[in-house]
């Protein structure tokens, strides 16, 4: 969806009263007047789009308990955090940013990073990071996500849903691959660390 620079004349108590709302939704005064348009059109923007999708993740993984959502309205990303049952309890935080166009037959990206200086955690955390590197790859042979990983922190591409897909399904598709991504990473940091 494109954008163009459009001239528009409205009275100064209008902009006034504006720029107070867009502030209080931590927009500037286009993306507000942008919004209200495209709601009094019943047009769906991007913005709206992303919002709806983090929304709806909000909601599936509140009260999960396993994992804490931080959501904020009117941003394109999200993360939640989670702990392990790891000596001092380190924390897991999933970033999960969504662009507003597909790019690339991707729609945005998941990282998982590891908030610890434990050399033995984090390598632990890149031994699963890679087993679930080729695991993946290898089930999507034909279309797989890209990976970037670091000590500690995986980063992968999620690919753009199908055309007409609703944001609530796209929602539980996300959440439902978080939710066992981190299952299986504690499982697997469960087992490696009973071993030795």
């Amino acid at each position: 969806m494109g954008k163009s620079l459009y001239s528009l004349i409205l009275s100064d108590e209008v902009v006034s009263r504006v720029d107070r709302l867009a502030s209080r939704q931590g927009l500037n005064r286009s993306q507000l007047v942008n919004r209200i348009l495209a709601e009094y059109c019943s047009l769906v923007t991007p913005e709206k789009r992303i919002e709806s999708v983090l929304d709806a993740v909000n909601r599936l993984m509140d009260g999960d308990g396993e994992l804490a959502p931080f959501f904020t309205p009117n941003q394109t990303a999200m993360f939640l955090k989670t702990s392990l049952e790891y000596r001092y309890r380190p924390t897991v935080r999933y970033d999960l940013r969504l662009l507003l166009e597909p790019r690339n037959g991707t729609i945005g990206e998941l990282s998982v990073t590891f908030r610890t200086t434990s050399e033995e955690l984090l390598a632990l955390a890149d031994r699963y990071f890679r087993l679930r590197i080729e695991a993946e790859t290898l089930a999507s042979p034909d279309n797989p996500p890209a990976f970037t990983l670091s000590p500690g922190k995986l980063t992968r591409t999620i690919p753009a849903p199908p055309d007409g897909t609703e944001p609530e399904e796209f929602a539980a598709r996300i959440s439902e691959y978080v939710r066992r991504f981190d299952k299986d990473m504690k499982a697997f940091i469960h087992d490696q660390n009973h071993k030795e």
